[in-house]
This record gives C-alpha cells, structure tokens and sequence, in this order.
C-alpha cells in the first residue's frame, strides 16, 4: 500500500470513530514543520537542566539516608548522567517549554 492509502484509510477510520469533524490532510511542508518544532534547542535544554535538578536531589536524598554510599558524588553523578540523558534524547511529548 502506498503512504497515501495508508493516511487515507486512517482519517477514514478517525472520521467513522469520532464525532468531531475530519481533519484537513497535512501537507508534507506542513510535517516538516511540526516535526522542527519539536525538538527545540530551549525545550531540550530546560527539560535537561529540569530532570537533573530532580534526579540529582532524589539521589542525594537517597545517599543521606543510605550510610554505605556518598550522597554528595552520587547527587552530583546523578545530576549529570540525567542531564546528559535529558539532551541526547530530548522532552517527551507532553513537556511543554
């Protein structure tokens, strides 16, 4: 089946499953741009900086209470691996920047 089938067939199904009226077919310029506005440099960066901040404390927390570990370099650790994790893969899809 080629792409277009396939897009059609879906709307198809959407319009038949769903009350609310069928959507205009995207256009492949239209996709592009969406798919551009995705992966923004500010929104990867503050979701980065964001899951460090949360990772980093949360592992510090756990160091404080834990006496076999050191809270301040597994914090730290922590910190960077989720933040370096944060950019390499970027917000999902419901964190809004």
């Amino acid at each position: 089946m080629a792409e277009d089938e396939i897009e059609r067939l879906l709307r198809e199904i959407d319009a038949t499953s769903s009350t609310k009226p069928p959507a205009t077919p995207a256009t492949p310029a239209s996709r592009e741009v969406a798919k551009a506005d995705n992966g923004t440099a500010g929104g990867r960066v503050a979701f980065a900086v964001g899951a460090a901040g949360v990772t980093g404390i949360g592992a510090w927390l756990f160091g404080v209470f834990t006496p076999w570990t050191d809270a301040l370099d597994m914090g730290f650790a922590a910190a960077v691996a989720a933040f370096l994790t944060g950019l390499v893969a970027g917000p999902p899809k419901w964190f809004s920047s």
